[in-house]
């Protein structure tokens, strides 16, 4: 049986598993990214973990990181969470292993994996919103992943508020200032977006207005999103969306106000471990 490998690779840990064509991960192992220790050891860690699950059967590996970087030449330039800059990793791990290797941003591979395994399976058209510290994002048309020229569907940076907060971008009023964690700490005041959510389960009037307006900041931006793209459907991930029930009623009110039309369906992602199947995915996606 033939088998795919996909690596998560994150400013923290790197995940790793080997795939069956089905979406079925039969091994996994997971390690220390260790980025204060350099590239090289970093570049270590990514092969070990390939090393650990990798068998006979294995036809491609896939990868998704941080961005930026050029998914054309396989080169991760300079993300904010990983010493790397200019390092063609798709080039080191492929001389490694003798094997088809892909690169991708970690927003792009959420996307394809709920595109081929998750939510939007049965779609032609769909978008991948994932809200942790920032807002990562990204489209498929037909199970392939658009890049446009190389970056597109950096939607975190649509400007919703142009008086808005500025940005790390430099932008003012981004999606990315007013949702996702740094939305959340924002508009509460506090730098710990954790204890506002457990503030706000304890029924927190502040807390819980926090997330209303963060929720109805993320509608107004899904709906830019679906003037734009029309998708079939809209699907939610990263460790935000697991307060779904805390900010899903104000964004989807805010859509309905705003949309002309019925929109899209918006929904939370149910896949466990999409970064690692979205990676995967990425070797599939070349066939």
């Amino acid at each position: 049986m033939k088998h795919i490998i996909g690596v998560d690779l994150g400013g923290t840990n790197i995940k790793t598993a080997l795939i069956n064509l089905d979406g079925k991960i039969i091994k996994k192992y997971e390690i220390k990214t260790e980025t204060k220790k350099g590239t090289n050891q970093v570049t270590k860690n990514i092969i070990k973990t390939i090393e650990k699950v990798k068998t006979k059967n294995v036809i491609g590996i896939g990868i998704g990181s941080p961005g930026p970087l050029d998914y054309k030449k396989g080169i991760i330039t300079k993300p904010v969470n990983l010493p790397f800059k200019n390092t063609p990793l798709r080039k080191i791990i492929q001389k490694k292993f003798r094997l088809p290797v892909f690169l991708d941003n970690d927003a792009n591979c959420f996307t394809l994996a709920e595109a081929v395994f998750g939510s939007g399976k049965n779609y032609e058209n769909v978008a991948g919103i994932t809200l942790g510290t920032g807002f990562g994002s990204g489209i498929t048309i037909n199970k392939k992943i658009y890049h446009g020229r190389n970056n597109a569907a950096e939607l975190g940076h649509m400007t919703i508020n142009y008086n808005g907060p500025k940005s790390r971008c430099k932008n003012h009023g981004c999606i990315e200032t007013h949702v996702a964690a740094r939305g959340i700490t924002r508009i509460f005041g506090k730098s710990d977006p954790y204890s506002i959510y457990k503030l706000a389960i304890k029924g927190n009037k502040k807390a819980i207005k926090t997330y209303n307006e963060m929720g109805y900041y993320l509608g107004i931006g899904l709906t830019n999103i679906i003037y734009a793209l029309d998708p079939d459907i809209i699907v939610i991930g990263g460790k935000i969306s697991n307060s779904w029930k805390l900010f899903s009623k104000s964004m989807n009110k805010a859509v309905k106000e705003r949309y002309f039309q019925n929109p899209c369906k918006i929904l939370p992602s149910k896949l466990k471990e999409a970064g690692i199947l979205g990676a995967a995915a990425l070797v599939l996606e070349k066939k």
